[in-house]
């Protein structure tokens, strides 16, 4: 007799029976061949995610290096001239030391320290070539040079907030080479320009086209952004406002050794050496100055013990302002101090 309805199975006999082989500890794997096809599938999904991610890099680095070649057809005949001869009279200056030259005349009529212009100051032995020079930039502050000598109204640079970008400023304002927004000072310094102006260089080009990783394009892009939104507006127009280019190139003197914890720029500067200054008028590229000089100071210490980087923080103040006190004796202001030429 058929069984009843109560003692019939219920569910599809194949699934009553993988019950049943499951319980029985025996499991039906499937065949080679499906996990063939399976494999295929997934080989060929990441061969097409793949695909799809490398059109989509190379689609967004063909956009940003497009609107890079738009900038530097716009700004480059602005920049790049102005670039390359403030770099020639670096190299130039760096040379074998030269003779003394100082434009009396010129520089009686055309009173150049209350108007906007270019800073630069190196180690002499950084001023090797133009990439070189590009790179020693990083090195390159406004420092007691700049305050003795120039004459600009020129609001504290480490009073305002910290920032890593110009966008986290306020309108008007730069994040200068202190890492602090303010508003740019003059001399403007070449560091700053550098900076700004490094999406228009031949290595961020060369790095946007070698980056493999998506990340990294999209951070260059941001960078490109940034600069052509905030940075090199400002940038253009100090350049093209600017009227003289000045440069500090620092000798480092015989047996020189720097201390632990310094940078060699930074205790170079702390020690009594021999330093080169050059001026040189950038609407007819006119050199009105050119000194080397090695200034001393003698600090006056209260009684009470100050932290040795105070001290060389002090002495580098010291003398970097008798070095701009000799350019100004050079050229016959009377109202500074004397310093003797470098042997």
């Amino acid at each position: 007799m058929p069984p009843s309805a109560d003692e019939r199975p219920r569910g599809l006999p194949s699934l009553i029976q993988s019950k049943q082989d499951r319980g029985a500890g025996r499991m039906r794997w499937p065949a080679p061949k499906v996990w063939a096809w399976i494999g295929l599938v997934m080989a060929v999904t990441v061969i097409f995610q793949w695909k799809w991610a490398q059109g989509r890099l190379e689609s967004e680095r063909s956009g940003v290096l497009a609107k890079q070649r738009a900038v530097v057809t716009e700004l480059g005949p602005r920049w790049f001239p102005l670039r390359d001869r403030i770099e020639r009279w670096t190299v130039d200056l760096a040379k074998e030391p030269s003779s003394d030259v100082v434009e009396t005349e010129i520089l009686k009529a055309w009173t150049f320290r209350d108007k906007p212009g270019i800073y630069l100051r190196l180690d002499a032995d950084q001023a090797t070539s133009a990439e070189a020079i590009r790179k020693a930039s990083n090195d390159s502050l406004r420092d007691g040079f700049t305050a003795c000598l120039f004459t600009a109204d020129n609001k504290n640079q480490l009073s305002g907030k910290e920032c890593k970008l110009t966008r986290d400023c306020a309108f008007g304002e730069i994040c200068n080479e202190l890492d602090r927004c303010a508003p740019p000072a003059q001399p403007y310094n070449l560091r700053v320009a550098y900076r700004a102006m490094r999406i228009l260089s031949e290595d961020w080009v060369r790095e946007a086209q070698d980056t493999t990783g998506e990340l990294r394009l999209r951070a260059l892009t941001s960078f490109f952004e940034d600069a052509v939104r905030d940075d090199i507006p400002i940038a253009v127009d100090l350049l093209t406002r600017a009227q003289y280019f000045a440069v500090v190139l620092d000798e480092t003197p015989p047996n020189f050794q720097v201390p632990a914890g310094m940078s060699k720029s930074e205790a170079l500067r702390a020690v009594p050496h021999a330093s080169r200054v050059g001026i040189w008028r950038l609407s007819d590229n006119k050199l009105v100055l050119r000194i080397r000089r090695s200034p001393e100071v003698e600090l006056k210490m209260s009684g009470a013990q100050l932290d040795e980087r105070v001290v060389n923080a002090q002495q580098r103040q010291a003398l970097s302002c008798a070095l701009a006190n000799a350019v100004r004796d050079a050229m016959g202001d009377t109202q500074a101090g004397v310093v003797a030429p470098a042997p």
